[in-house]
């Protein structure tokens, strides 16, 4: 053979090669750079949804029989893990409850001889404790978990009465429509995150 032909094959076979190594390295590269994007979202989404006050809430969800998923959702709409915040409107604590929803409450599950007061709400143990048997009861009183959410957020009394007005409700048990933006805005709000922890924390 020609020592012009075998150059030019042996320049092919060279130029194969590394079309093949390059593809490799790209490929290679590509999975890297996957697992390091993955990584880094895992993270920021771990940050953004984080597991505060972890062991309350998995105490209170499994006594209340109540999903932590839920919990960690609720606090994170409500407070974002800030065991100090108060509204504008009186709400005290990570799952901003209201002085006389706290009051009520007491007497379903607290000690008649042994009253607390709202400044008792800024407690983490008892906050989580109160705000996941409210979750609780909730969830049981409509057995339906967004007409839940949308009572701890707008009132028993306005979802009671969403519920039995056909424009809102066609079967008395969910909700067609909220005619509140705000409650609206919270329930989608509330399922988002408890979609969040779900697949983050609680989907193995």
């Amino acid at each position: 053979m020609p020592a012009a032909s075998r150059y030019r094959k042996s320049k092919k076979s060279n130029k194969k090669k590394y079309i093949i190594f390059s593809l490799i390295a790209f490929a290679v590269l590509a999975i890297i750079i996957f697992k390091l994007i993955s990584a880094n979202l895992l993270y920021l989404n771990k940050t953004i949804y984080p597991l505060g006050y972890k062991e309350i809430v998995m105490q209170e969800s499994e006594k209340y029989n109540v999903k932590p998923a839920l919990v960690f959702a609720v606090i994170k709409a409500e407070s974002n893990f800030n065991q100090n915040s108060e509204s504008h409107a009186g709400a005290i604590g990570l799952m901003q409850l209201m002085p006389s929803t706290f009051e009520w409450l007491q007497t379903k599950i607290g000690d008649d001889n042994n009253k607390m007061t709202s400044e008792k709400l800024k407690d983490p143990n008892t906050n989580i404790e109160y705000g996941t048997y409210f979750l609780s009861y909730l969830i049981k009183k409509y057995n339906n978990e967004d007409a839940a959410i949308c009572a701890y957020n707008a009132g028993q009394g306005k979802v009671d009465e969403w519920l039995s007005e056909k424009k809102y409700s066609s079967d008395s048990v969910h909700l067609d429509s909220i005619p509140y933006p705000e409650t609206d805005n919270y329930l989608k709000s509330v399922k988002y995150a408890e979609e969040k922890y779900i697949s983050l924390y609680f989907s193995k």
